[in-house]
């Protein structure tokens, strides 16, 4: 049986693990897949630094995390753990990372913007995406935008988390302040280059690009298995954005979403659609691998697994 392998990958929302192996035909199987989510970044746009009760949810989701790494049987060489641009941002990232791999016993790796669109490239490859693909990764603090062929890694300051709390109140809705959002997230994508999609493939990867796929081929209920690899145009994204705009956190579970995004989703969405508009991609292919599947990768590959 191949050595196992653990990557822990937590971002400004959720805090996600994969226990994986490589297979017999060369294909990383994941044998321990765990989604939590701590929101480590909460109230981080507003303050600057980490807050305290996020930051204990945070802990508790990597000790949790380290014990089921521990009962597999991982080699503790055979782990990365990797923080992104929440710990990047806060003035105490640092220190909060010290305390992680003291509490925990993971050593937790703030990666900067270049590594975090590097491993989404390598996960990627995964899904079958050539160098000449162009990845979309909208996370909870930063947006990363990569393209081998095209020598392109750039992450853009706006995510799901951190344009909720800087222009939406929980439980009400205000066009005008969506209408902010959105101008904000339009703003921040004409940084990128234009049209940079055309003749490619753009694909999505992470939370925000999941559950736009699982609307979209309309299942009773999320399943992120289900809608790997699906396609769904632009356009789609962006009248899901308004549509979900519109409800209160607690209606748009009527859509086959995840609960613990109900409340970000829409911003997401409004990121997704700025970056695929100004790319110039009319549709994006959608994967459920991330940044976790990269590092996998890396460590299987870095001894031959």
């Amino acid at each position: 049986m191949s050595e196992l392998v653990a990557a822990v990958d937590l971002g400004t929302n959720t805090a996600l693990l994969l226990v994986a192996r490589r297979g017999p035909s060369g294909v990383i199987e994941p044998v321990v897949e765990r989604c939590l989510t701590p929101r480590l970044g909460a109230g981080l746009a507003r303050q600057g630094t980490l807050d305290d009760a996020a930051a204990a949810r945070a802990l508790a989701a990597l000790a949790e995390f380290a014990g089921t790494i521990a009962t597999a049987g991982v080699d503790p060489r055979r782990v990365r753990a990797v923080g992104t641009a929440c710990l990047r941002r806060a003035r105490d990232g640092a220190q909060f990372a010290a305390r992680a791999a003291q509490a925990t016993g993971l050593p937790l790796e703030i990666v900067s913007e270049d590594e975090e669109a590097r491993l989404g490239e390598l996960a990627l490859e995964l899904a079958g995406a050539g160098p000449a693909a162009l990845v979309v990764d909208v996370g909870g603090g930063s947006t990363e935008v990569a393209c081998r062929a095209l020598h392109l890694r750039q992450s853009l300051p706006i995510g799901a988390v951190l344009l909720t709390e800087a222009w939406l109140e929980p439980e009400r809705v205000d066009l005008a302040r969506w209408r902010a959002l959105c101008a904000a997230a339009q703003g921040a994508a004409e940084t990128l280059p234009a049209r940079a999609a055309e003749g490619r493939t753009a694909w999505a990867i992470g939370g925000t690009a999941v559950n736009l796929a699982a609307v979209h081929a309309g299942l009773p209920r999320f399943d992120p298995q289900a809608v790997e690899g699906r396609q769904v145009p632009t356009e789609f994204a962006a009248a899901l954005a308004e549509t979900l705009s519109a409800l209160d956190p607690a209606a748009r579970l009527a859509f086959p979403i995840e609960a613990e995004r109900a409340d970000i989703l829409p911003a997401g969405l409004a990121i997704l659609t700025a970056v695929l508009v100004r790319l110039g991609a009319p549709q994006v292919r959608v994967s459920g691998l991330g940044l976790r599947h990269g590092i996998a990768r890396e460590l299987l590959d870095r001894r031959g697994s």
